[in-house]
C-alpha cells in the first residue's frame, strides 16, 4: 500500500469506530427506552398442563391444569385442539370451553372426549384460541402468552 494509501486508513480507522460505536450506543439506548417494544416485558404465560388420559365410561377423561398468573381474569377460553394418535394421524378435533380463568389462581378443568380411547392419544395441538377475553374485551397475543406443557406420555404442543 503507499504512503498516501496508509494515511487515508490511518485517518478513517478511528473515524469508522467512533461511527459504529454510536450506532451500538444508539441501539442500546433504544432498547432501554421505557415504551419500546424491547424494554416492555413481554406478559407472563399462561400455562396449560395436560396432566392426566383416564379412561371413563366410553370416553377418555382429560385433565388440564391451567395457571394465568398475572391476568388479566379470562372469562372467556375456547380452544380448537386436534388429537393424533401415536403415528402422528389425526383421530379427531374438539373444542373445549377452560373458562373463567381467574389471575393467579390455579384451576383444574376436565372434560370426556365421548369414544375416544385414551391409549391412541399420542399428541394433543391447540390448534387456534377460539376465544379469549376478559371483562375489558379480547385480550390480545393470547396464543402468544400460551405454555402448553404435558405430565403425561401424549404430548401437548402449539
Amino acid at each position: 500500500m503507499s504512503g498516501t494509501g496508509r494515511r487515508v486508513t490511518a485517518l478513517l480507522a478511528p473515524a469508522l469506530f467512533g461511527i459504529a460505536a454510536l450506532g451500538a450506543s444508539a441501539r442500546a439506548q433504544e432498547a432501554e427506552a421505557p415504551g419500546t417494544p424491547a424494554a416492555e416485558e413481554a406478559p407472563a404465560p399462561i400455562s396449560i398442563e395436560l396432566n392426566k388420559l383416564e379412561a371413563q365410561d366410553g370416553a377418555c377423561r382429560a385433565y388440564l391444569v391451567l395457571v394465568n398468573p398475572a391476568g388479566p381474569d379470562i372469562t372467556d377460553l375456547k380452544l380448537d385442539l386436534i388429537l393424533f394418535n401415536q403415528d402422528q394421524v389425526i383421530e379427531r378435533r374438539i373444542a373445549v370451553g377452560l373458562s373463567p380463568l381467574p389471575t393467579g389462581k390455579t384451576t383444574v378443568k376436565l372434560f370426556d372426549i365421548q369414544g375416544q380411547d385414551c391409549g391412541r392419544v399420542g399428541s394433543v395441538l391447540i390448534n387456534e384460541v377460539m376465544a379469549c377475553s376478559g371483562a375489558d374485551g379480547e385480550i390480545p397475543d393470547c396464543t402468544k402468552r400460551i405454555a402448553p406443557t404435558s405430565r403425561v406420555d401424549a404430548k401437548l404442543f402449539k
